[in-house]
């Protein structure tokens, strides 16, 4: 059975996630025009990342048209589960909201970002298989072939893959409060490794021609391949990111340091 497939679940639930981005695009632009009214200035190129991040996600979400076949199909997994949550990181949506919402919520998000949770969640191992292994499953099992007749089951699977990308890009170049942010080596190593995971699912299904119901063997190599190239060139992004962000961090510190020895110096003097 050829399935070309819905990202986002079917029609019906496509036009619920729809509503949901527009709810919560309308949220941030709320929350920037609060920060606006009380004077504070709020980075255009976090807001700019949100609507981009929010565009991905829609077209991830619309049915791919019908000629793309199984290319259409990888398009939308590499939106959804790498663009989009690597835009929305670096949106801070959780630091506007601390700065715009009532204190009762304020209170709920921080006690959610410091739980025990949160905190596991935020490591290494448990970032890296979240992300790696959903791929594996949806591709490697009869789950693609269930999940393109059961919509309830693509829905789950698919919200689950857009969660660990959450997870992996929060962890990688997020910019909102970590309960303590990961070291750069570590960081770089969870990329290469969830970069090498990647490329070889890719190759895999270009060499066995996997999964066997997304299409003819032709469809589903050029699928693969996009799935390769595509994810590399994120996966580049990420890296060219994580870098910047280490670059900035360390020029600030070196910045304060020497204030701090021209302050001692005239105190001295």
């Amino acid at each position: 059975m050829n399935h070309s497939g819905e990202v986002g679940g079917g029609p019906g639930s496509g036009f619920w996630i729809l509503n949901l981005l527009l709810i919560a695009a309308a949220g941030y632009a709320v929350g920037v025009l609060r920060l606006s009214a009380r004077g504070v200035h709020w980075p255009v190129t976090r807001s700019v990342c949100a609507a981009a991040g929010l565009c991905c996600m829609a077209i991830a979400v619309l049915p791919p048209p019908p000629a793309t076949g199984f290319s259409g199909h990888v398009v939308g997994h590499l939106l959804m589960a790498m663009l989009a949550p690597m835009l929305l990181a670096l949106s801070a949506p959780i630091t506007l909201a601390l700065r715009t919402t009532p204190a009762k919520v304020r209170r709920v998000l921080l006690s959610v970002l410091h739980s025990q949770l949160s905190r596991s969640a935020m490591t290494a191992p448990v970032v890296l298989v979240l992300n790696v292994s959903g791929a594996y499953v949806y591709y490697l099992t009869p789950l693609y072939d269930i999940a393109h007749r059961q919509p309830w089951v693509q829905g789950v699977a698919h919200l689950h893959m857009f969660l660990a990308g959450c997870l992996f890009s929060w962890f990688l170049i997020g910019r909102d409060p970590l309960t303590k942010r990961p070291p750069v080596r570590t960081r770089l190593i969870v990329l290469l490794l969830a970069a090498a995971s990647h490329d070889f699912l890719a190759k895999t299904l270009y060499a066995q021609q996997l999964p066997a119901a997304a299409g003819t063997p032709d469809e589903i190599q050029m699928g693969a391949q996009i799935m390769y190239y595509g994810g590399t060139t994120i996966e580049i992004l990420f890296a060219i990111l994580v870098m910047t962000s280490w670059y900035q961090r360390s020029g600030r510190q070196l910045a304060r340091e020497r204030r701090q020895r021209l302050r001692t110096a005239t105190q001295v003097g």
